[in-house]
């Protein structure tokens, strides 16, 4: 039997460094553009006031996550595809229904929920999804989980430096925790419902 097809799929798959590189380049490039996270964000271009800033913010990712969702197909069949974990997205749900009973935040709650809603889905799919798609190609399963963690930990901390520095021990060592968790689910179940639904739930109950 022939086995060139074989090795020529493994070489495929070992692609040069300079396509990790570049796909982590473009990562920190868009999680700039996460909504709310930073003070001079493209929102601060067209206005000052914190709700319609973060408003527009909103609205770019989300349009760019669609964007991002229909040119990666090949992904989407993974990371969408039918689990049974998927009932899990009763747990955001129920959140949002008690969500007006607690609520304390300055914006309007509808803002709220779009904006979390929006910004939840652009920061696991950027990370978990897409990010670590690439990864997973290109790199021992070991490296995906270190890398992606690390990544996700480096947004906030470079970004977030009063809140996720190293010097701020325990903010910084929760994120990379945070990281290692979700990128091991991530490789665990295949699939994004589990981490999205934990997530925008965790939004839903502290706000």
């Amino acid at each position: 039997m022939n086995t060139e097809p074989t090795r020529a799929d493994e070489t495929s798959r070992k692609s040069p460094w300079g396509v990790v590189i570049a796909a982590v380049i473009v990562w920190f490039g868009l999680w700039c553009l996460t909504p709310g996270l930073l003070s001079n964000g493209v929102g601060s271009l067209f206005t000052d006031a914190p709700a319609v800033l973060v408003l527009i913010e909103t609205i770019i990712a989300l349009v760019i996550a669609v964007v991002l969702v229909r040119v990666h197909h090949q992904y989407n069949r993974e990371l969408f595809s039918r689990s049974r974990t998927s009932w899990v997205y009763a747990l955001p749900l129920v959140a949002a229904i008690a969500l007006p009973f607690h609520y304390a935040m300055a914006f309007p709650v509808a803002l709220y929920m779009f904006w979390m809603t929006v910004s939840v889905f652009w920061q696991d799919y950027l990370t978990f999804g897409l990010l670590q798609s690439y990864l997973t190609e290109r790199l021992p399963r070991w490296a995906v989980l270190v890398g992606s963690a690390v990544i996700f930990w480096a947004g906030h901390a470079l970004l977030l430096p009063d809140k996720f520095a190293p010097i701020h021990i325990l903010p910084s060592l929760a994120i990379l925790a945070l990281g290692f968790a979700l990128a091991t689910l991530r490789i665990w179940l295949k699939t994004l419902h589990l981490i999205l639904a934990l997530h925008l739930a965790f939004y839903f109950v502290v706000a």
